[in-house]
């Protein structure tokens, strides 16, 4: 799975940079974007006992980012409201290169990484704090509502490099996260 993220963050940056390649240094057609995003998720965690449980959860978050004719990127704060979790949040980046398909609609694909934090208490009461780093691509739609509206559905996948949490001896393991989301996204000019 690592393998093909690391190659769909290539993929993306090569594709990303060849579209700047004849540009025009002195002129950008470009737009600030503020966006507000919410979805559903869920992972699997498996404790020492080899129990796995799927977590599912609601989300809301934030983003802001620049964009191009057809690239575009964000910095992103997702807050996760997991059953029996005291806190669960991420914040990252998102790279995405787009495909316009029409005046109203594009098609994106994107390479994602940032990292990911939870509190919870395990099933032997202890009091789990586990952060690492992620990695992941994101795929999906971009409907031009106005020239500065636009909403997104799109889907996420965040790969834990480093996915075992150990205390007391005891490891907890945890899955990729998959995610589907709805954004909308503002666009405006900064003079």
């Amino acid at each position: 799975m690592r393998k093909v993220l690391k190659k769909l963050l290539v993929t993306t940056l090569l594709i990303a940079s060849t579209s700047y390649a004849d540009m025009n240094n002195y002129v950008y057609d470009s737009n600030s974007l503020v966006g507000f995003e919410t979805g559903f998720s869920s992972f699997d965690v498996k404790d020492a006992n080899n129990v796995t449980t799927k977590e599912k959860f609601e989300y809301v978050g934030m983003k802001i980012g620049a964009e191009t004719h057809n690239v575009r990127m964000f910095l992103s704060l997702r807050n996760a409201f997991v059953d029996n979790y005291d806190y669960a949040y991420m914040y990252g980046a998102e790279l995405q290169y787009k495909f316009n398909l029409s005046s109203i609609i594009n098609f994106y694909i994107g390479a994602n990484i940032g990292r990911i934090s939870f509190r919870f208490d395990d099933a032997s009461n202890n009091t789990r704090d586990f952060t690492t780093e992620y990695m992941g691509g994101d795929v999906g739609f971009n409907w031009h509502l106005t020239d500065s509206a636009d909403i997104e559905i799109g889907a996420r996948i965040m790969s834990l490099p480093e996915p075992e949490h150990t205390l007391s001896g005891v490891t907890y393991t945890f899955d990729d996260i998959s995610m589907s989301y709805v954004s909308l996204i503002f666009k405006y000019q900064m003079d």
